[in-house]
């Protein structure tokens, strides 16, 4: 051997390890000879293991399972032939890159067709992040494996990097590609099957190439094994234009991904300037497809109301005017409502580098919009049964109004209103701001008909209560008949601590006046021998025909 490859050798004449990267004794040359050009002749092992690697890989790739696609990546045997048909080049073996290939490439087949039957079963499969993301490679990807390839062929070469190998798999991902490009075939998707095939061979190539180098570098093969430059080019190049051609096509990948990224990050920026004076609302996600001569948008936001279509709008011609494509814009809007226990002026935002999620640094019209929900709120926690359905903030010409729309079962009262209003402007240090409470009111119903007075009761009665206002409801009812057409819609009686209350809902032509209330709460009160207090609705509100009155409730 010449003289070059002995300066190679791990280990000097006096046992001495050299301290050269690429220094290899002349034992570890044969072992690692030895292996590859066994693992180049691969027989039925080789197969089973790359059949249930790519099952495995196809589970995790329409499971979106990161952990089971590494799984797979730690079977698979693929890359070893791959380091056959690289020594068979480097070393002109003719024979030993023909059984290299063939097998690199029955496994590649194996591979695919496997993909190719699990995606054909009939079970219902998704498409997932991890199978779009081998769909579509780019320069980087191969940038990745020229690194992976060469710590792989390190990993082989010096038995002090073996035990690195399984994160080196890991990273040239041969198999996954294989398995997304069955899958793709299967779902009727020729375009992804090519993109993902594109990667694998990306992958292939960089590692061919790199490990043939490292081959050379690290003394495996002699001058006279290499023969001359022009030869070795020769031998090298199918592999030198596949690798120029893959190339080409990743880079032009690339700058599409990229361009994607700056056409998205343009209208992301004219989403959230429309959208900063919305409380509580930020963009979540922003997906775009161009057209011939328009552009479909498609933005998630998360909003704790649906936006408007004047607003919509608005942004739709932000975008088309900026970018100067005709614009389809449609938001998908994610309803949530960030409640805080201390009702302080802050926004949930997304989560920067030093971990902050919260701020406080809001557009003007928000605070002001979440001082005024605040203040609503706080009046409404004294009134039962009353919700915030809705808050808006109004910028008229003289003065700012908050209208806040509620669900109450009783009517808001206007001192509320007063005191709500005065409690927003001096959060707000606003003496102009005006407050607009539009009430929508809610009818609750039980089994019993209607909850009266927003008051509505669940207690276990015993049989003797449960008895007593059976008793007293039928009463009430027996003495409002007596009066000429008045009929009682609802009756509740409800145990209290010095008797019972009765509550009635009672229509007709006029009002019940005091006078009978009481009447009639005497009468009861000594018919049934029990303390009672009678509170009634009572409503002129009344069918009438050329013949009679009738309650609403009986008219069918």
């Amino acid at each position: 051997m010449d003289r070059r490859i002995d300066d190679s050798k791990g280990p000097d004449s006096s046992g001495k390890k050299s301290g050269r990267l690429l220094s290899v004794s002349e034992e570890r040359k044969s072992t690692v000879r030895n292996e590859v050009i066994e693992g180049s002749a691969p027989g039925p092992r080789y197969y089973v293991l790359m059949t249930i690697a790519t099952l495995v890989a196809g589970l995790g790739l329409v499971t979106n399972s990161p952990a089971v696609i590494i799984g797979a990546m730690l079977i698979s045997p693929l890359m070893t032939p791959i380091f056959g048909v690289s020594l068979g080049l480097v070393s002109g073996n003719g024979r030993l890159v023909q059984k290299a290939l063939f097998g690199e490439f029955a496994g590649v087949a194996l591979a695919i067709l496997a993909g190719f039957a699990l995606g054909s079963l009939p079970l219902y499969f998704t498409v997932t992040p991890e199978m779009i993301a081998r769909t579509a490679p780019t320069l980087l990807d191969l940038g990745v494996a020229l690194l992976a390839g060469t710590a792989g062929c390190l990993g082989i070469i010096d038995e002090r990097i073996s035990p690195v190998l399984p994160g080196i798999a890991i990273a040239t991902s041969l198999v996954p590609p294989l398995a997304v490009c069955g899958l793709c075939l299967a779902m009727g998707a020729p375009q992804g099957a090519w993109g993902a095939f594109l990667l694998f061979f990306a992958n292939f190539l960089a590692i061919l190439i790199v490990s043939s180098l490292l081959f050379i570098s690290a003394g495996f093969v002699s001058k006279a094994e290499m023969g001359t430059r022009l030869s070795l080019l020769k031998r090298f190049s199918t592999a030198i234009v596949g690798l120029i051609f893959v190339s080409v096509l990743l880079t032009q990948t690339l700058l599409q991904a990229i361009e994607k990224l700056r056409f998205t990050d343009d209208i992301q920026s004219l989403i959230e300037a429309s959208i900063v004076t919305e409380s509580a609302t930020s963009l979540m996600d922003v997906k775009f497809k161009k057209r011939q001569d328009s552009m479909d948008v498609l933005a998630t936001l998360r909003t704790y109301r649906a936006l408007s279509p004047e607003m919509i709008k608005k942004m739709e011609d932000a975008i088309a005017q900026s970018l100067g494509i005709k614009t389809n814009l449609i938001v998908r809007c994610t309803m949530v409502r960030d409640v805080s226990a201390t009702g302080s002026t802050s926004a949930v935002v997304d989560e920067d580098l030093d971990g902050q999620f919260i701020t406080d640094k809001l557009n003007p019209r928000v605070r002001r919009t979440q001082l005024a929900e605040q203040a609503v709120r706080e009046m409404l926690d004294v009134l039962p049964g009353a919700y915030l359905r809705d808050l808006d903030l109004i910028e008229l010409e003289h003065a700012p109004v908050i209208l806040a729309t509620v669900e109450t079962s009783k009517p808001v009262e206007a001192s509320g209103v007063k005191k709500a209003e005065a409690f927003i402007r001096r959060r707000l240090e606003d003496p102009h701001v005006r407050l607009l409470v539009r009430s929508q009111e809610l009818v609750g119903m039980t089994s019993k008909g209607r909850v009266l007075f927003g008051r509505a009761h669940f207690s276990t009665l015993s049989p003797g209560e449960a008895s007593v206002q059976e008793e007293l409801e039928r009463l009430l009812k027996e003495s409002f008949s007596k009066l000429e057409d008045m009929y009682v819609l609802d009756v509740d009686a409800q145990e209290e601590e010095d008797g019972w209350a009765i509550r009635a809902e009672v229509v007709g032509p006029r009002v019940v006046n005091p006078g009978e209330v009481a009447e009639i709460e005497k009468g009861i009160a000594e018919a049934s021998g029990e303390k009672v207090r009678l509170e009634i609705w009572s409503r002129a509100e009344m069918l009438v025909t050329e013949k009679s009155y009738e309650p609403m409730t009986e008219r069918q």
